[in-house]
């Protein structure tokens, strides 16, 4: 199971980062044919096979002999073993599938937003489609409905610290993107531990933004996936950070 899901895993990988590289530029991401990034030769289905297609041209392009870019194999790599993941953590049911959607949410948002700035609505929106219906199948309407409410109360909440931050600052301080992912981790772990990840987000973004400033000279950084990757941390804790909320209050 967990060679297959390793996989799917390098499949789907593949198509997350056709998918956050081409619709930012407002390219067609499902029915267009993939082609080489410097000669833009059209590239054969044997040149798209994920990973073993990269060893097998030795990380070189087949037509003009261009070395393709890391990322393709990094990204294929790392989905692939999030899926794993998945399946070591949670048994099959309600966890594991919501764990397969914020994954494949969080390897998105890292291509889009990190390349462009930008957190695309298509796979939020189909995110919160999928995980509401899981809510419905596995935990009831009444669950359900209280976890929308919560992911509508925590994007309110992040439309306040939004509208806070470009009072005091006199500029944007958040994406649009940022601020309807708050909708998904609300659906997802509920108002309080939503809250959480959102303050846990801000110390994995430190590290980041403070490099950003010293490096690039710019305060201007890509916020969604560390709010991507404290969904993810979170969710995959639950209980640790359901006893923390308990100690703490």
């Amino acid at each position: 199971m967990a060679v297959l899901l390793f996989i799917i895993g390098i499949i789907f990988g593949s198509f997350f980062l056709v998918v956050g590289t081409r619709l930012p530029k407002g390219e067609d991401a499902f029915f267009s044919r993939s082609k080489c990034d410097y000669c833009n030769h059209k590239l054969k289905w044997y040149n798209l096979i994920p990973i073993l297609s990269y060893l097998f041209q030795l990380g070189r392009c087949s037509y003009c002999n261009k070395k393709i870019n890391l990322e393709y194999i990094i990204v294929e790599l790392i989905t692939g073993i999030l899926f794993v993941l998945c399946y070591i953590y949670f048994p099959i049911g309600y966890n594991f599938y919501v764990s397969l959607i914020i994954c494949s949410l969080l390897m998105i948002i890292f291509i889009s937003d990190f390349k462009y700035m930008i957190i695309l609505d298509s796979p939020l929106v189909i995110s919160s489609i999928l995980i509401i219906i899981l809510k419905i199948i596995y935990r009831g309407f009444n669950e359900t409905l209280i976890s929308v409410i919560s992911g509508i109360a925590l994007f309110f909440v992040m439309l306040l610290i939004f509208d806070i931050g470009k009072l005091i600052f006199k500029k944007e301080t958040l994406g649009g993107g940022d601020i309807k992912l708050a909708f998904v981790m609300g659906l997802t772990l509920n108002f309080y531990l939503g809250l959480v990840a959102i303050v846990l987000s801000t110390f994995l973004a430190l590290p980041y933004a403070i490099a950003s400033l010293e490096i690039k000279k710019s305060n201007a950084f890509p916020y969604g996936p560390f709010l991507c990757g404290a969904l993810f941390l979170v969710f995959f804790h639950y209980d640790k950070f359901i006893n923390l909320l308990n100690f703490l209050f």
